[in-house]
């Protein structure tokens, strides 16, 4: 019998993976909001379900759904694979939710999927480093580079000296607007326009979507296995409406180029910043592309991700579904 999952947040990226997973081996049994849960052992009817909840309508007027907390359908439904969807958001209660839901979900024996931010910045190590890490998929949350950089974890956190990633398309497109001569309200527009920005894209622009990618990568690399995060306000950013778009333009004009590029070190100093680069750098990534750099002994390594946008974010996740079940029946 084919595998079951169960979907936290029907969102758009929660959607699209919804309809991109017809060709995995899984039965999706429940799919849940945040006002209630539809279950059904069989298998929901996946696309009247992402047709309710493109109207706008809530899964509390789904038939027969059942009002319940989240933690509770988890435990109920206990899914071979969880996948989490969910809206990010740096508040520390919705981070808190996100890792609880993470980590019941492996303690009941399941597999986690994310493209949700929230758990990972908050606890990478838990989720990375434990002894649960092989049930875990990160590709969604990390542009569709998390499955290489989890492979190369034993070096990185042997011999990594800092980071300096290029995890936010959105700010690249801002930027290589204004390089283009446009002005930074004609490049959010055109950002909007291509399906880069939700519909509050304020965790993009001001940083904090940069910020808690850099944090989980942090984790990931620097952190120790049972040791605290790095909290989100430690995090310095740059807010990409204060960029100074005479300066990119400059810059471009002379053969360089401008990413929001986030670093941090061993120390536990991060923070995220708009930066000059050289055109050929291997973090000047086009707007397509993320870009995670570990500086070594020998070089800087660079992983990067294609996997942006909410179609290719879920096509990520269902990558990672595959991986995952594989993994199980090896």
């Amino acid at each position: 019998m084919s595998a079951t999952l169960h979907l936290v947040g029907p969102g758009h990226v929660g959607r699209s993976f919804l309809r991109q997973l017809a060709p995995a081996p899984v039965r999706v049994v429940a799919v849940s909001d945040a006002s209630a849960t539809a279950y059904a052992r069989g298998g929901l009817p996946v696309d009247a379900l992402c047709a309710h909840k493109a109207a706008g309508r809530s899964l509390a007027d789904w038939p027969g759904a059942e009002r319940i907390p989240t933690d509770v359908a988890l435990r109920v439904v206990a899914a071979d694979v969880v996948a989490d969807a969910t809206p990010t958001r740096e508040a520390e209660a919705e981070a808190d939710a996100a890792v609880a839901r993470a980590l019941l979900a492996l303690r009941l024996g399941g597999r986690v999927v994310l493209s949700a931010k929230n758990a990972l910045a908050a606890a990478a190590t838990s989720l990375l480093l434990g002894p649960s890490a092989d049930r875990v998929g990160v590709d969604g949350v990390l542009g569709g580079a998390g499955t290489a950089i989890v492979a190369d974890l034993a070096d990185l956190r042997a011999r990594c000296r800092s980071l300096a990633i290029v995890g936010n398309v959105t700010t690249t497109v801002l930027a290589l607007a204004c390089e283009r001569g446009l002005s930074m309200a004609a490049g959010i527009a055109d950002a909007q326009a291509r399906g880069l920005l939700e519909p509050d894209p304020t965790l993009a622009l001001d940083g904090s979507d940069a910020a808690s990618k850099l944090r989980a990568v942090w984790g990931a690399v620097f952190g120790a296995p049972a040791g605290p995060m790095p909290a989100a306000a430690a995090v310095a950013r740059e807010d990409v409406r204060a960029l100074d778009v005479a300066a990119v333009r400059a810059r471009a004009d002379r053969g360089a180029t401008t990413r929001r590029v986030g670093r941090g070190d061993r120390a536990g100093n991060l923070r995220v910043r708009f930066e000059e680069l050289p055109a050929g750098s291997p973090l000047a990534v086009p707007p397509d592309r993320v870009a995670y750099g570990f500086e070594l002994p020998d070089g800087l390594r660079v992983h990067v991700g294609f996997g942006v946008g909410y179609d290719q974010t879920a096509a990520a996740m269902v990558r990672d579904v595959a991986r995952l079940l594989a993994v199980a029946q090896a």
